[in-house]
């Protein structure tokens, strides 16, 4: 019986942690947002040349960032259907399935561009226009799915600021926030660059608490 009591105060920590691992890593991929401010637009996120940006390389720091809020995020999401799947069945199993569906998406998304860094030997035989569309496919591809994953992931969380809105309304508060920041961002593209990073840097810092929430409902 002790044995049994330890291994489930154990795990229950670790969720705990993983929640706050999750919240850790956007806060970490928001500061890195800020901190490099592109002055992105429409047009800007394929690559039209070939040239790499020097310096410190922040785009590695994004991919870790967002592979640590995924794979962390994952089983706390599932520990909180499991727990509070009573409080509104199908509402949880509804968002829970969502937020894992986005969560995986990103991972899978997320992982070529990690394996690139690790592996940077570059690709021989290849003429300067042949690699040249790759990267813009390359860039394409990971739009195309970076997008399906935030909508489908602020979709799922939609749906727990729903249910949370009499229990918990700061985490209602803090999911709509992030929502409205988000969407507010998007027509900024073609106006200010970096107005619009700003905006999704703040939407991204108003999830940051979530994780955290989400873990601690998980251990109730």
């Amino acid at each position: 019986m002790n044995v049994q009591r330890t291994n489930t105060g154990i795990f229950q920590k670790t969720i705990f942690i993983l929640g706050i691992t999750a919240g850790l890593s956007l806060f970490g991929y928001a500061l890195v947002n800020l901190i490099r401010m592109p002055d992105v637009n429409p047009g800007a996120f394929v690559p039209k040349t070939l040239a790499q940006p020097a310096g410190f390389p922040f785009g590695l720091l994004q991919l870790i960032f967002v592979l640590g809020f995924s794979f962390a995020l994952l089983p706390v999401v599932v520990m909180v259907t499991i727990k509070k799947y009573h409080e509104n069945p199908n509402a949880m199993v509804f968002g829970g399935s969502l937020l894992c569906v986005a969560l995986i998406i990103e991972i899978f998304n997320t992982l070529p561009f990690l394996g690139m860094y690790i592996y940077p030997e570059p690709l021989t035989n290849i003429s300067p226009d042949v690699m040249l569309y790759l990267h813009q496919k390359a860039a394409i591809d990971y739009l195309s799915f970076d997008v399906a994953g935030f909508t489908v992931l602020y979709v799922a969380l939609f749906i727990y600021a729903l249910v949370y809105w009499n229990s918990k309304r700061m985490l209602s508060y803090l999911i709509l926030a992030s929502i409205i920041t988000f969407a507010a961002s998007a027509p900024l593209l073609w106006i200010s660059g970096k107005a619009a990073v700003i905006l999704m840097g703040i939407s991204i810092l108003c999830l940051v608490p979530v994780p955290v929430l989400f873990g601690k409902m998980a251990v109730e």
